[in-house]
């Protein structure tokens, strides 16, 4: 088997090559020349572009372009518009959104206390009695003065369960009737892996962290799958018009896969899709994982693919205390160990890694506390060593506070450090990072500085839904700025800030090679894919406190529109 062979096979991307022959395409469709265009390219700006079936077989300047021979290319005139190669999402949640499982009771991220009782009886008034009320995001920091417990969502919901999710999805706050449907009371132990808060005489609030949490979550009714589809089938145009062309679904389950398989075959999904697997949920084992990853070819489209395996090192370092820390938290949390929770055993996780990665499957690690990263980096460590570096580059996610030692072992390791940038806009979940860590580690939160200077390759996530919004421009925009949308005097992690070029980088050709496609997608290049974007300007030519405003008029996957702004 030759080296790019092995290197596909690995990957589990030889389904994004070019599925049918070339000269087959070509003979179907003429090419389009764009022409009079600003386009991006790793040699430089151009000006046009010819497209042939799913390929880009030229690019160049005006001047080169004079002696190519149009034949029966379409032209499209771009008018000067800017072309970049479609972005992707690496840590993004859509099918959980489709299903419901954070619920339909949504509460704005920056909602204070009035503001989510109002919204919660809301949404119980227009549910029928006994059924469920499931929702979120609420923020700790924001509910100062107002007791987060079962009580409080009693007062406006006596007769009906009760259920949110908190920002980070990591935290249940539960009414009594919900902790009652689930049998949670004073003798109810932790689970593994999860904490259930109880009061100084030992009786359960009402919130639940990462395990406990699925507890009450379980107790929730499925939605039926047609809806999930159609739910999914929005979300998946959403990402189109921000300019998102491919991206990895961060936790599905064998009927989440089944969804997207079959809007595959009903020609919907048209991204090119990695979903992973999820061996556990917050550490609790899914007991569907080995027999979804044995079968996990007969979910194979065109682009979507199951190679990969999600697992949760650690929690969040919020005020749960739940990531897991190299040292203590600054803040006490009497529920809740002093470093906060690793959720799994390092011995077995490297045995798991080191099989996985001989399937040629992806790892991708939730490791938001710098002891669950270098837990993760141990493990592949461990794969490393007995399988050689030819296995596929794992992904270790978010990577909200990582340790100066462990910076270089991500490139050692071919490994894809991911950083969520949606998350460095400055929000209440930040504050409640900054109490519980503290100085100085928080001046190193999400340090993507020290990634690209390390030499590793860089990715971004959205984790959407835990942000409101997956728009990449805004997660391009902070990025940079480390400050608010259009920006302010407040910034977060100013010393990571990096430049607009690495932030397109993590956005695009990164992403393609930790997606296995590098030397097929990720930039704009004779003989690669035509996955690419049309927007409104060029974010280099405007100030970088505007580039969250960038507006995608037109999508493309290979060859095709898969999205168009509707003019006016």
């Amino acid at each position: 088997m030759s080296m790019l062979r092995r290197a596909i096979t690995a990957s589990g991307f030889a389904l994004f090559a070019c599925t049918v022959p070339f000269g087959a395409q070509a003979a179907e469709k003429p090419p389009l020349r764009f022409i009079n265009g600003h386009i991006y390219t790793p040699q430089g700006w151009r000006s046009v572009m010819e497209v042939r079936g799913d390929r880009i077989v030229r690019i160049g300047t005006r001047a080169q372009a004079k002696n190519w021979t149009r034949g029966a290319a379409k032209v499209v005139d771009l008018g000067g518009r800017t072309i970049l190669p479609g972005l992707y999402d690496m840590h993004v949640h859509p099918v959980l959104q489709a299903k419901g499982d954070e619920g339909r009771c949504r509460i704005p991220q920056d909602a204070g206390p009035q503001r989510l009782l109002e919204l919660v009886a809301a949404c119980v008034k227009a549910t029928k009695p006994g059924e469920w009320v499931s929702g979120g995001q609420w923020q700790s920091s924001l509910l100062a003065g107002t007791p987060i417990t079962a009580a409080t969502l009693d007062a406006v919901s006596p007769d009906n369960p009760v259920m949110l999710y908190d920002v980070s999805g990591h935290s249940v706050w539960a009414n009594s009737r919900a902790l009652a449907s689930a049998g949670i009371g004073a003798g109810t132990p932790n689970p593994e892996g999860g904490i259930i808060e109880r009061d100084s005489a030992g009786k359960p609030t009402g919130v639940l962290r990462e395990t406990a949490g699925r507890l009450i979550t379980v107790k929730v009714p499925p939605q039926p799958l047609a809806e999930t589809e159609r739910q999914l089938t929005g979300h998946l145009t959403m990402l189109a018009g921000f300019g998102v062309v491919g991206f990895v679904e961060a936790m599905a389950y064998r009927d989440d896969l089944t969804v997207y398989a079959a809007l595959a075959d009903r020609g919907i999904l048209k991204q090119r899709v990695q979903a992973c697997i999820a061996f556990s949920e917050s550490g609790k084992p899914n007991p569907e994982f080995e027999r979804t990853l044995a079968d996990r070819k007969q979910f194979v489209r065109a682009t979507f693919n199951a190679d990969c395996v999600k697992v949760f090192a650690d929690g969040v370092p919020t005020e749960s205390h739940t990531g897991a820390m190299l040292a203590d938290y600054q803040a006490g949390q009497p529920n809740a160990p002093a470093k906060g929770l690793l959720l799994f055993d390092p011995a077995a996780m490297a045995a798991d890694v080191t099989r996985w990665d001989k399937l040629g499957v992806t790892v991708m690690f939730h490791a938001a506390g710098d002891r669950a990263v270098r837990a993760a980096l141990d493990a592949i460590a461990t794969a490393r060593k007995a399988n050689g570096m030819r296995g596929p580059i794992h992904q270790v996610g978010h990577s909200t506070f990582v340790d100066r030692a462990d910076m270089p072992r991500f490139k050692a390791l071919n490994t894809a450090v991911e950083y969520s940038p949606y998350l460095w806009d400055p929000q209440p979940i930040n504050d409640d990072i900054t109490s519980a860590v503290g100085s100085p580690r928080i001046d190193r939160v999400w340090p993507i500085r020290e990634g690209f200077e390390s030499g590793a390759l860089v990715i971004a996530g959205s984790d959407w839904a835990v942000v409101p919004s997956p728009n990449p421009w805004i997660g391009i925009e902070t990025a940079v700025t480390r400050r608010n949308p259009g920006g302010g005097a407040r910034s977060y992690g100013l010393k990571e800030a990096i430049t607009l070029r690495q932030a397109i980088t993590m956005f695009t050709i990164d992403a393609a090679r930790r997606m296995g496609m590098g030397s097929k997608a990720g930039s704009l290049e004779q003989g690669k894919l035509a996955d690419f974007i049309v927007l409104d300007r060029d974010p280099f030519a405007i100030p970088v406190t505007e580039i969250h405003k960038t507006t995608v008029l037109e999508t493309w996957v290979g060859g095709k529109q898969i999205f168009a702004r509707p003019k006016g």
